[in-house]
């Protein structure tokens, strides 16, 4: 009887309905085992297939449901069009108004409902068999802010003579950053309070764009999250004849072809170290391991007072792919007392992938070296001065930390 009253319906709206199916993807008319075959439509109707089978008992039932209009028609004829033949009750508030104009093809209850209703900011619910349609209400819901209520911020700066590098780290206040992001993703009438003490969120807005700020929050998260482990080892070597550091040489000690990339002498920091001894004295100033935040200032500081110190400052960036990006900064101080302190400074960016290291070399200034007498002065203990150069030398191997494990 429900064929024929919708039948019927149509023929009397003369609706412009091309195609109107439902079932399972069985062909037109075919009947499935234990059911037997539907009446067929009376002929010269405008309905060329309407074959709901089984009766669907939830919105993700298997009947698959196919409508097209050619022209536009109102929204809530094409609602009660897709709920014929099944057991659900229709109610539609008063003010919805809207015409639609498509075709669905192939879509459960539940999917066809929700690429006809979307568009028009419509919403519904089910109670039981009853599939209530209203606007859109707004929904209040709270999200977890997992993140320090603190602002750091870094000032640092390399120069020479007219030259300099200034790097500048702002203060941000994380918490009303996070609230204008959220705010940029809701309608008009969306609300967002940030509560900074509890760490907590509550936004009141449409379902839709409650997801919105989901995912932007959950993307946060994960990318503020990431943490780099770095192992900064600095050391100084006090050179015996040359002018600077033979990398050349250092490249055959670690068995490497002799114009191999500098980035290759970084594999193992040991060996590197012995491969310098054979040019000079090596004083290790710094063997410093830190964790530091995607995005967030590492400093590292040692020294001894009045004599020597080192200031080592990195920023990394650590993107999805393992790539990490380091803002790098030392400067290093020594002091003699009888001269003006002798400062060495550079600041550079550079790239690594997850488990790599960088080499920093070439800063140097000169020393007196005190050397054994000979001849003698050697016999009474005397001791000579030699004007040499002082290389210092920085490795830094970053690694991403992965959450959960204990590298």
């Amino acid at each position: 009887m429900w064929l024929l009253t919708a039948a019927a319906l149509i023929v009397a709206q003369a609706m412009p309905v091309i195609r109107l199916a439902g079932g399972t993807g069985e062909q037109p008319g075919a009947a499935q085992p234990g059911q037997t075959t539907p009446p067929r439509p009376p002929q010269g109707l405008p309905v060329t297939q309407l074959d709901p089978g089984a009766a669907a008992t939830t919105l993700d039932s298997p009947r698959r449901l196919t409508l097209s209009f050619v022209e536009p028609r109102p929204v809530q004829e094409a609602m009660r069009l897709l709920v014929a033949g099944t057991p659900f009750s229709l109610s539609v508030d008063a003010e919805i108004n809207g015409m639609f104009q498509g075709e669905l093809k192939q879509l459960t209850l539940r999917e066809a409902l929700h690429a006809l209703l979307d568009p028009m900011g419509l919403d519904f619910d089910v109670h039981g068999t009853v599939i209530r349609v209203r606007h859109e209400h707004t929904q209040m819901r709270q999200f977890d802010l997992n993140l320090l209520a603190v602002q750091r911020a870094m000032t640092r700066s390399a120069s020479a003579g007219s030259a300099a590098i200034v790097t500048t780290a702002q203060a941000e206040d994380v918490f009303a950053a996070i609230a204008d992001g959220v705010q940029a993703l809701l309608s008009p009438a969306g609300r967002v309070h940030v509560d900074r003490r509890a760490g907590l969120a509550q936004v009141i807005d449409v379902p839709e764009r409650l997801d919105r700020v989901a995912l932007y929050l959950e993307a946060l998260h994960v990318r503020s999250g990431r943490q780099v482990r770095l192992e900064a080892r600095v050391f100084e070597v006090t050179l015996k004849d040359a002018a600077a550091i033979n990398w050349r040489v250092v490249r055959e000690k670690l068995g490497l072809p002799r114009d191999s990339p500098q980035a290759g002498l970084a594999a193992d920091p040991s060996a590197l170290q012995e491969a310098l001894a054979d040019q000079g004295y090596i004083r290790v100033l710094s063997a410093s391991e830190v964790t530091a935040m995607n995005n967030e200032p590492a400093l590292v500081r040692a020294g001894t007072p009045g004599v020597s110190s080192l200031t080592l400052t990195v920023v990394p960036q650590i993107a999805a792919d393992g790539i990490v990006q380091l803002s790098v900064s030392h400067a290093w101080e020594e002091q003699d007392g009888s001269t003006a302190p002798r400062t060495a400074e550079a600041d550079t960016v550079t790239r690594v992938t997850d488990g790599s290291a960088v080499l920093i070399a070439g800063l140097l200034h000169p020393a007196l070296l005190t050397l054994p007498g000979r001849g003698m002065n050697a016999l009474f203990g005397g001791t000579t001065k030699k004007l040499v150069q002082v290389e210092l030398v920085v490795l830094l191997r970053a690694t991403v930390v992965t959450p959960g494990t204990r590298n």
